[in-house]
């Protein structure tokens, strides 16, 4: 009656802490990026000028619009 149960019950069980693994590391993880990130801004904004903020993200956007570039590039010709 229960050989059913006892047979497959490890994939309900399986599947459900896999599931609880994954978003344990999802919160996890967004946590961690987004404190390091506002520290990163804070640090940012209250040490270096905006001037210079400025230009730095333009060239890393330049920078990384290049690197996309060249992947694309190497992709598809």
């Amino acid at each position: 009656m229960f050989i059913w149960f006892f047979r497959y019950s490890f994939f309900i069980f399986l599947s459900f802490s896999l599931f609880f693994d994954l978003e344990f590391l999802v919160l996890f993880l967004n946590l961690i990026f987004i404190h390091f990130f506002y520290g990163l801004f804070a640090i940012l904004k209250d040490y270096i000028h905006q001037a210079e903020i400025k230009f730095f993200l333009l060239f890393l956007i330049r920078f990384i619009f290049f690197l996309f570039l060249n992947i694309y590039i190497e992709l598809w010709f």
